[in-house]
């Protein structure tokens, strides 16, 4: 063992460059994975800390469907079911505060919440920055969120006056405690106000109430007091929802984000392993002559394989530890662009768990890595050992046996960061054909990598005669080592332009769908429902240039017991507008139908998910009980609801047998010719009304900035799997450089110039990174499709994205032409007399 130690140490000083050049690709490979188990780890910790944060110590919620709320009878209903100790009541609405006499425009809203001061303390902490909590008694006093004092201006003992029903006036409320920030925080803009129960319904002209939290007594059965509920609350629709339900719903929300990463971590992890075979690979064919003395002088095979995984453990574990420091960086940044997303990652945390489980895998990923020249190395004689040219197709049977056994353990990596995994073989699908189509275009490349490499050099022959020759000729030197490097980086720009596909293709999607689905220019947004008596729709109608106003309001229903999303709209408008892409029925009379009653027009996601056709029927809960509505006509795509697209019913059946109180929208559509001159008399009529006026334009750009920015990350994670590629680059090209010394030096003598010399090198890694590049840009748009054809829901057309495979291309030739010039250099510096003169 001892002897084995030094001599591993010694072949790995030898050569530092190449040793910290493989030392800098796994602690790449090993960042990228490290990276991916600490966001998977923040992710989980956000879920729970965001269930938390919503729930607090609560065991069931029952939630309102609708605007209007819980009945006093189904809260009394649900504190009294056997079981509950603690029934804390919550009412939770929007509104504006009062705007100053001055204001040119509607200020920003805010989130009221209305709490029980007493029992709310049983089931939730609300941290203060500053003041005091509420008290009983305190009936003017309210929290504010810490987002909402910074950008007011507003301090404990400040004076806040709000809005609320038309028929109640203005209330003013004494500032009596700042929050601390939480991500739990219901406002999306970090704008809320925590008052009494008591004081937000009267406020807001209710005994209703938004949701009610309720703490079990120990050793309750969750699902048995879920069961009694289910009996006991008859009023009106609820949901019921327990902690487990809504971080299963979180985590679903994040699935996107980790299989990404866990595809990035996979290929980053196959290049870092590349890396360890190329370079242990080199180690064993310059002491090949020194292994065979050795073995002639009593060193058994068991002993030189265990030299070479020595090597790869010295190698391994330098790496790991940097990629443990490298992941952390990787992590960090990628909080910082997911933070900005909206989403509940905003801080990093880094469990020694996920550190240690991402050194266990690189170095597993590392060992397999050097079981194939560990096992070539050991099959080294004396007699081998003399011979100048090795037996081409051996190598390049046992390169494949070594790739499959990499990409299979990389592989099995990339399944367990997978979210999907969990769901069965279902949530498989996707990586697995993502991994098949990577894995054969890293098998392929050993049989087109040649011939595409001769059609290269063959373009660059007019331009570089001597050098394209020569070049031909290195290339063909080790097939097996070449189809490697080019399978390497062809991975890399493969998963490079497929990222960019998906990205892409889920961007236009979902920018799209507005324009398609809401008929007209400007969405104006209400935080209550605007009754069909109200003046609003009328005034805006009556500006100038606007053809009509057409009312949206969007709520939620029950089918078979589960919740779903629907959307109200007027038949006749949509009609006018021809947005919606229909797949069976006639857009005519199913519009018609819609406006005559009894009709429901459903997206094509929806029907497929509940094997619905035209001519089906719906059965309906929601606001005053069951309806029973005719599927006219399925889409492809509908309104986006709070989780799923929504059902499209009329006006006329929502308002009257829903339940639904009145818009929360107005698509306004201006006549021809007249949007430029009638939009800003909208905007200023809407902001009088309270309207919040919102372009398509503004909609698709929010959607699209946060969609970009989920890109760039996945995009910043691949760039490093393809710097990972690029060091097997320079890798491959100094060996080809270090087999070929004698050969430099003789073409040397027969008149090659060192500048001569640094092109042959530079146009070998220009044909090297061409070959790749086209091959992983064409794997990238198969990828892609692949990729955006299993996501499921359909409605989402695969985008090719032409103009990142395109700089895929060119950047991978420059990215290999750079790569070159350490080897190119080191070929240009062959002195003829030292070379010839070597063994």
């Amino acid at each position: 063992m001892r002897a084995a130690n030094a001599l591993a140490r010694r072949s790995l000083l030898a050569r530092p460059v190449r040793t910290v050049l493989t030392v800098i690709g796994i602690a790449l490979g090993t960042g990228v994975l490290v990276a991916g188990l600490i966001l998977n780890a923040a992710l989980d910790a956000a879920v729970d800390r965001s269930v938390a944060d919503l729930l607090g110590r609560a065991d069931v919620r029952v939630a309102a469907f609708e605007e209007q709320g819980l009945s006093p009878e189904s809260v009394a209903a649900a504190a009294t079911t056997p079981g509950v100790a603690t029934a804390v009541p919550t009412l939770e609405r929007r509104t504006y505060p009062l705007p100053g006499a001055a204001a040119a425009e509607l200020p920003a809203p805010i989130t009221v919440i209305g709490i029980e001061r007493a029992a709310e303390l049983a089931v939730r902490d609300r941290p203060l920055a500053a003041g005091a909590p509420l008290r009983t008694g305190d009936d003017d006093g309210a929290l504010i969120s810490s987002g909402l004092a910074r950008e007011e201006g507003l301090g404990v003992g400040a004076t806040l006056t709000l809005l609320g029903d038309p028929a109640v006036p203005p209330t003013v409320f004494r500032v009596v405690g700042v929050l601390a920030p939480t991500p739990g925080d219901p406002d999306p803009a970090g704008r809320t106000v925590v008052v009494a129960l008591e004081t937000a319904q009267r406020l807001f002209a209710t005994d209703r109430v938004t949701a009610v939290d309720l703490l079990l007594a120990d050793g309750t059965d969750v699902n048995g007091v879920v069961a009694d509920l289910e009996r006991r609350l008859t009023v009106e629709p609820y949901t019921l929802s327990t902690p487990a339900d809504l971080a299963a719903a979180l985590e679903a929300s994040t699935a996107e984000v980790r299989a990404a990463i866990a595809l990035v971590a996979a290929v980053a992890l196959f290049g870092g392993a590349f890396l360890i075979f190329n370079t242990l690979s080199m180690t064993v064919a310059e002491r090949a002559r020194d292994v065979g003395l050795l073995r002639a002088a009593g060193m058994t095979r068991r002993q030189v394989i265990l030299m070479v995984l020595v090597s790869a453990a010295y190698l391994g574990l330098v790496g790991v530890a940097l990629g443990l420091l490298v992941g952390i960086v990787l992590a960090a940044g990628a909080v910082a662009l997911l933070a900005g997303t909206g989403g509940a990652l905003a801080e990093l945390t880094v469990p020694a768990s996920a550190l240690a489980l991402g050194a266990v895998l690189g170095f597993i990923v590392t060992a397999a890595a050097a079981v194939e020249p560990a096992l070539r190395a050991g099959g080294i004689s004396p007699v081998d050992a003399l011979r100048l040219r090795r037996d081409q197709g051996a190598v390049l049977r046992a390169r494949l046996r070594w790739l499959l056994l990499v990409f299979f353990v990389v592989g099995l990596v990339g399944l367990f960061l997978w979210p999907g995994a969990a769901g069965g073989s279902s949530g498989l699908a996707r990586p697995l054909a993502a991994f098949a189509l990577l894995l054969g275009i890293a098998l392929a490349a050993p049989f087109v990598a040649g011939p595409l490499g001769r059609l290269a050099g063959l373009a660059a022959a007019p331009f570089l005669p001597a050098e394209a020759r020569l070049t031909r000729g290195a290339l063909t030197r080790d097939r097996s080592r070449t189809a490697l490097t080019v399978g390497a980086l062809a991975v890399a720009i493969a998963v490079l332009v497929a990222l960019a596909g998906v990205a892409g293709s889920t961007r236009e999607a979902a920018t799209g769908w507005l324009e398609e689905v809401v008929p007209g220019e400007l969405l104006l947004t209400s935080i209550r429902p605007v009754a069909d008596d109200e003046p609003a729709a009328a005034e805006i109608a009556a500006v100038p240039g606007v053809a009509g106003v057409s009312p949206l309001a969007r709520f939620s229903v029950a089918l078979d017991g589960i919740r779903a999303d629907a959307a109200a709209v007027v038949g006749t408008d949509f009609l006018a507008d021809g947005g919606l892409t229909f797949i069976a029925g006639e857009p005519a009379s199913a519009f018609t139908a819609l406006d005559a009653g009894g009709a429901a027009i459903v997206p094509r996601s929806v029907a497929e998910r509940r094997g619905l056709a035209v001519g089906s029927r719906l059965a309906v809960l929601s606001g005053t009980g069951p309806v029973e509505l005719e599927v006219v006509a399925i889409v492809e795509r509908t309104i986006p609801g709070a989780v799923a697209e929504a059902i499209l019913v009329g006006w006329p059946d929502a308002t009257g047998r829903l339940g639904v109180l009145g818009a929360d929208a107005f698509a306004v559509r201006f006549a021809p010719g007249q949007e430029a001159s009638a939009r800003p008399a909208v905007e200023s009529t809407a902001r009088g009304l309270a309207l919040e006026p919102a372009s398509l334009d503004q909609a698709a750009g929010a959607i699209g900035a946060s969609i970009d920015r989920r890109a760039l990350l996945f995009a910043a994670l691949a760039a490093v799997a393809l710097l990972v590629a690029a060091l097997g680059i320079v890798n491959t090209l100094a060996m080809n450089v270090l087999e070929r010394v004698r050969e430099l030096a003789v073409l040397r003598a027969a008149g090659l110039t060192r500048r001569q010399a640094w092109r042959l090198v530079v146009l070998e890694a220009a044909i090297l990174g061409l070959v790749g590049a086209l091959l992983g840009a064409l794997a990238g748009l198969a990828t892609g499709a692949v990729l955006i054809q299993l996501a499921g829901g359909g409605g989402v057309p695969y985008q090719a994205p032409w103009a990142a495979a395109a700089v895929a291309l060119g950047g991978g030739v420059a990215l290999a032409v750079v790569a070159a010039l350490y080897p190119a250099r080191l070929a240009a510096r062959v002195e003829i007399v030292g070379a010839l003169g070597r063994d």
